[in-house]
């Protein structure tokens, strides 16, 4: 979970002193121009307006600000001419803070008639905080203390205040100010919750006891402290006022703090039912998107952001935050840049800055940003959280550590920035220092969901069996799944000379497998998150994979064999550029590794995309793996990418690939190492690529001429196969096959056609059954039909290869396991036979242990 503990504070953000802006973001404006949303999307429809008092403009007007109608309420003010100034200036400064006009609210309140006022006063040190004046702010709330040293908000503000700047002792003392004595409000709630009446206090008085408890770390030596607070908010909004959305904000934002956006969404839907216009309300919807690598709905988000405030700084530090987490740093510098322009000293939009170098691999300007962070703020952690998490995405991991070691100095009460380090140690292999980390986080905040989650998981990892040989470290449940030592581990020692060889790189430690018995388990320890689209990931020295069966909570068999040298090709690429390979990169050369043909449902996909022209270009290609528009994106993009590096490969040699990877280490860009490896512009690589495609399709059969050719001889095909003409059936199909070679239907029937009695002609079904199986992961129907035909025809090496395989793709498929220990006893391989029975027989008696009675 993102840094959520400053969304609440809507418009601190400030300017002073010389902007630090950088240039080179401005010159990808044209790229970000595709990507940005209007500055001022269409207004929604104005909502169904209970009947006002005509003769009360005045009313209207709070009616109004209330349901975020803010320009209007302007425009009912001007017509407001009888009633008390301060009560006109206090509506109207409020609005202008909500609409971004931060000059226009200041000399509002600013005017001599109201300027002393203490609610004037308050609404002065928001604005002040908008423009990230914090000192001027805080003396103005003092201001009010010194006159109403009873005041629930101005305490509360100075609390808040206090904090963003770094005041932390300032921040604790006003915070306390609530349970202290005489007041002791808590001890009143607790008491008599019932003579609390005001929901805009009851909300001020749970959000300072949460920062209160949260500073001084008190949640831990009081469990109850969490729904206390939890109840007052209900309280707020359920009983004392039931439109009162502000405690729903303040509630989801209590949510999130303790990672638990569910409970937080629920909350935000309150809000935006009354105020659809409500910004931090947006903000919060924004990052949870963001969690949730949903970069559309962050779009959304920004958008109606700007529906409010068109320069919201919010928005833009949204939208850079979204095209970080989507590996576009060129990209995030526009918006940030934006921000700085105006207000040079908003240490958010520098840390986002910070880490924007980060991920360019400027190290040396990333560090000079953050000093002018500390300069700022000496006790600033949000900055080295942003880098960390950047650095993390990276798989850089020492870097990374280190950047959150210093938000956890920082902020040791943060939760956020702990669980960011114990995830990091998980995903690197460290998981002594993960828990360590997690278990301090879970002290600080038991309530924490996501904190809960790692820890609940590391336990079950602690009780997985460890198997080591000379590479890899396999990991795995013993009891859930017996069957994975078995063949996991001389499959993976048999593959890392193959691997580390073509790529000239060994790891310089040993690779960790861990298989895990479900999916959202796999997904946690991956991700963080309880979701992932794929079987397995890899995070560079970790392989994590979920259990290769069929269950409720597993993504069914399939070829685990396939999908570990896919993912050990990623953890050798990763290591050998300093994990800095670009993603297409990365994942072209893995899916070359399969050894694989093109996948069936990718075949008129590349087609139509290559004869269409749509293929993705090169600065487009990694945007199809991380933000996908159309369903097929993604294996648009793994397909493309594949075959980029085959056209590399082929055209320009095998140390092309290598020195390529060699760029990428060194920090070089795409455009630079196309220059220097492969001599030639970007754009005149791809324009040669898409001619090589042309050449790979030509001979695919999909276009019209043989396509309709293909389906009147599909339709006569399959008339002669139920009319049991066989031998007229297959020269039919045969010919088919010819004309569409890449279509799996053909092959089929030719392979069931091969099979009869009346055919009988197995050792062609074996290469038609090949031909399917090489294609076929997750079932393995075809990889036992060839099997089955090589064995009749005594061609037993063969054989034994596609049982093996049949057994790789479904391990816990009894009938696949006898088919191999026969072929094995037929070659008399003892060893193989012996292994084989031990798994049938542990096979069965796992099957009556775990499969449900009929």
């Amino acid at each position: 979970m993102k840094h959520l503990q400053i969304i609440l504070i809507v418009l601190i953000l400030g300017a002073m002193s010389q902007p630090v802006c950088r240039a080179d973001g401005m010159e990808d404006q044209i790229l970000i121009d595709k990507l940005m949303l209007p500055m001022v999307p269409e207004k929604d429809a104005p909502p169904d307006y209970p009947d006002y008092d005509k003769d009360n403009l005045l009313e209207q007007a709070k009616l109004q600000l209330y349901a975020g109608q803010y320009r209007r309420t302007l425009v009912t003010l001007e017509n407001v001419t009888h009633a008390n100034p301060v009560q006109i200036a206090l509506l109207k400064g409020e609005t202008q803070l909500q609409l971004g006009r931060l000059e226009e609210c200041l000399a509002t309140l600013d005017a001599a008639d109201v300027a002393d006022d203490p609610g004037i006063t308050l609404l002065r040190a928001r604005a002040l905080a908008a423009r990230d004046d914090f000192r001027p702010a805080i003396a103005q709330v003092q201001n009010v203390l010194a006159h109403q040293p009873d005041s629930m908000a101005a305490h509360y503000y100075l609390g808040q205040f206090s904090e963003q700047c770094g005041d932390i002792v300032t921040a604790k003392k006003a915070f306390q100010w609530f349970t202290d004595d005489p007041q002791d409000y808590l001890q009143q709630w607790c008491g008599h919750p019932l003579t609390f009446t005001n929901a805009e206090e009851v909300t001020l008085l749970g959000r300072a006891l949460d920062r209160g408890a949260t500073l001084t770390g008190q949640y831990p030596s009081d469990l109850k402290l969490h729904d206390v607070i939890l109840g007052m908010f209900v309280r707020a909004y359920d009983q004392i006022n039931r439109d009162y959305w502000p405690a729903h904000l303040a509630a989801a934002e209590y949510f999130l703090l303790h990672d638990d956006p569910e409970q937080a969404q629920e909350e935000l839907a309150g809000v935006l039912q009354c105020n659809r216009h409500c910004i931090p309300a947006w903000q919060l919807e924004g990052e949870i998107a963001l969690a949730e690598f949903n970069f559309d709905g962050v779009d959304q988000c920004v958008a109606a952001i700007r529906q409010v405030d068109p320069d919201s700084p919010i928005a833009d530090l949204l939208l850079a935050k979204n095209f970080l987490q989507q590996r576009a740093p060129k990209l995030a510098l526009v918006p940030i840049n934006r921000v700085l322009a105006v207000q040079p000293n908003n240490t958010a939009a520098l840390g986002l800055l910070a880490a924007a170098d980060a991920l360019l691999l400027k190290d040396d300007q990333s560090a000079q940003i953050l000093h002018r962070v500390d300069d700022l703020d000496p006790n600033n952690a949000a900055a080295y959280q942003e880098v960390a998490e950047q650095l993390a995405a990276m798989r850089q991991y020492p870097r990374a550590a280190a950047m959150y070691q210093v938000a956890v100095s920082r902020a040791p009460w943060w939760t956020a920035a702990r669980n960011g380090l114990g995830l990091l140690y998980s995903q690197s292999g460290d998981e002594d220092n993960a828990r360590k980390v997690l278990e301090a986080a879970h002290t600080l905040d038991p309530f924490n969901a996501a904190t809960t989650n790692y820890l609940r998981l590391l336990d079950k990892m602690d009780k997985f069996t460890r198997k080591e040989t000379a590479h890899f470290i396999l990991l795995y449940d013993a009891q859930a799944d017996p069957i994975i030592p078995e063949y996991f581990c001389d499959y993976l020692e048999s593959i890392y000379p193959q691997v580390c060889g073509i790529f000239k790189f060994e790891p310089t430690e040993k690779t960790m497998i861990e298989v895990f018995p479900t999916h959202e388990e796999f997904a946690v320890r991956t991700t963080g998150a309880p979701w992932l689209p794929t079987v397995g990931a890899s995070t560079g020295r970790v392989i994590a994979m979920v259990a290769p069966r069929k269950g409720e909570k597993t993504m069914g068999p399939f070829n685990w064999a396939q999908v570990l040298r896919h993912e050990f090709t990623h953890t050798v690429t990763l290591g050998e550029t300093d994990n800095r390979i670009a993603h297409w990169f990365t994942e072209g050369l893995a899916v070359q590794q399969e050894h694989a043909p093109v996948h069936w449902e990718w075949v008129p996909m590349l087609y139509h995309a290559v004869k269409k022209h749509e293929l993705f270009k090169l600065d487009e290609l990694t945007w199809g793996f991380i933000r996908p528009r159309r369903p097929i994106d993604r294996q648009m993009a793994y397909a493309e990418s594949s075959w980029i590096c085959q056209y590399v490969e082929q055209t320009y040699g095998h140390e092309a690939v290598l020195q390529m990877l060699a760029g990428f280490k060194a920090g070089e860009d795409q455009d630079e190492i196309f220059a220097s490896v492969l001599h030639k512009p970007t754009d005149d690589f791809f324009e040669e690529f898409e001619h090589w495609c042309q050449r790979q399709v030509s001979g695919w059969g999909y276009d019209a001429n043989t396509t309709a050719q293909v389906t009147d001889l599909r339709k006569q095909g399959e008339m002669l196969v139920k009319g049991r003409k066989y031998p007229e059936a297959v020269q039919l199909w045969e010919q088919i096959a010819n004309l569409r070679p890449v279509d799996i239907q053909p092959h089929e029937f030719l392979a069931g056609l091969y099979l009869t009695h009346e055919i009988n002609q197995p050792d062609k079904a074996a290469q038609e059954l090949d031909i399917l199986a090489a294609v076929d992961i997750k079932n393995n129907k075809y990889t036992k039909g060839a099997a089955r035909a090589y064995r009749k025809i005594g061609k037993l090496d063969l054989a034994m290869q596609r049982a093996l395989v049949a057994v790789y793709i479904d391990p816990y498929d009894t009938d696949a396991h006898e088919l191999l220990a026969d072929i094995y006893d037929k070659i008399d391989n003892s060893e193989g036979t012996a292994r084989e029975r031990h798994v049938i027989e542990e096979l069965n008696q796992w099957h009556a242990a775990n499969e449900k009675p009929n």
